[in-house]
């Protein structure tokens, strides 16, 4: 029995944790809600708030969903040791990989100061410096050990270091292609589902990967979750060939592509739309070029990739999408 029960709209503004993201998260078997009668959203337990929370800071530590399950489902610590000690084995061979760059770029920055006269290029080239470089797999090792740090480190601290770890720095600059979708739109409980089935069915019923050319399909949220908490809505749009007809309840429009800020996360990251809109806000470059309005997210995009092989090797139901692409309409400055 559920008892104590407390409403998705509670958790997903006490946690941070967009209602998506929750339902993803019982999609993978980490937590597991319940039903009221005659209530129509998912509810929650006190002890599935702690296992969230337990989510939240293994997320924070980079732990990938998977693994954070295998930790989770050990009646014992051992899955957890397995795990940690296989992150902190992969940070020091990241630190030792940025400290050999380091050390590099400090012996080139050395030798462009002794002979700032010279173009850089006439330096970087230098024989000697090239010959200082040949041996780097034995600069790495040579490194010297660091010092392990054994202070207390606190949830600010984790903030920080998950914030700092936030900084984009591989954002691509894409062009969608202007393509008549189809469209479907549900507004609701887990309106991505509803909306996702439609779409689904259509492109099976239709077997759009024989149609020629690509199938790409595109997702945003449709209104956008209110501040409040409550209903919101989600569509999604297929591309189809021009002359295709569409039926009720699904609709037909023309997409007029543009220009996007794209990055690409896992299945289920969708906390990194914060890092792309820093990453938009802070550009000398670009500027963001959307709707004005939540009522279409803005004009963003999420593109759930590979949906030609996706659909075409699902005979029933919504597929498996891995990776998406977040995008955010900009322009030049």
């Amino acid at each position: 029995m559920c008892q104590e029960l407390i409403t998705v709209t509670q958790v997903s503004r006490a946690l941070g944790l967009s209602t998506r993201m929750l339902r993803y998260y019982e999609d993978l078997g980490l937590i597991e809600s319940c039903r009221r009668e005659g209530y129509a959203y998912r509810l929650y337990t006190q002890e599935a708030i702690a296992r969230l929370r337990q989510i939240v800071i293994l997320r924070k530590l980079r732990l990938p969903l998977r693994e954070i399950g295998q930790i989770l489902e050990d009646p014992s610590a051992q899955a957890a040791i397995r795990v940690f000690q296989e992150r902190i084995a992969g940070l020091d061979a990241e630190r030792e990989a940025l400290d050999t760059i380091r050390i590099i770029l400090s012996q080139l920055l050395d030798a462009l100061k002794n002979q700032y006269w010279l173009p850089a290029r006439r330096v970087l080239l230098d024989d000697k410096q090239l010959a200082g470089l040949t041996g780097l797999a034995d600069l790495a090792e040579a490194l010297p050990q660091q010092i392990q740090q054994k202070e207390t480190r606190t949830m600010e601290d984790l903030n920080k270091a998950e914030q700092e770890q936030g900084k984009l720095s591989n954002v691509r600059i894409v062009h969608l292609p202007e393509a008549t979708v189809a469209c479907a739109h549900y507004v609701g409980p887990e309106p991505e589902n509803h909306a996702g089935a439609m779409i689904a069915d259509f492109a099976r019923e239709n077997r759009l990967w024989e149609k020629g050319g690509s199938v790409r399909l595109y997702g945003f949220n449709h209104p956008n979750p209110p501040p409040e908490g409550g209903e919101y809505g989600y569509e999604f749009w297929v591309t189809i060939p021009d002359d295709m007809e569409v039926p009720a309840p699904l609709t037909k429009r023309r997409f007029p592509g543009g220009t996007y800020a794209a990055h690409c996360i896992q299945m289920g990251n969708f906390h990194e739309w914060q890092w792309l809109f820093g990453w938009a806000y802070e550009s000398a470059e670009w500027e963001i070029n959307g709707s004005g309005t939540p009522e279409d997210m803005y004009g963003c995009l999420e593109e759930h990739l590979n949906y030609y092989d996706h659909i075409k090797d699902t005979p029933e139901g919504e597929p498996e999408i891995a990776q998406l692409d977040l995008l955010i309409p900009v322009r030049k400055k």
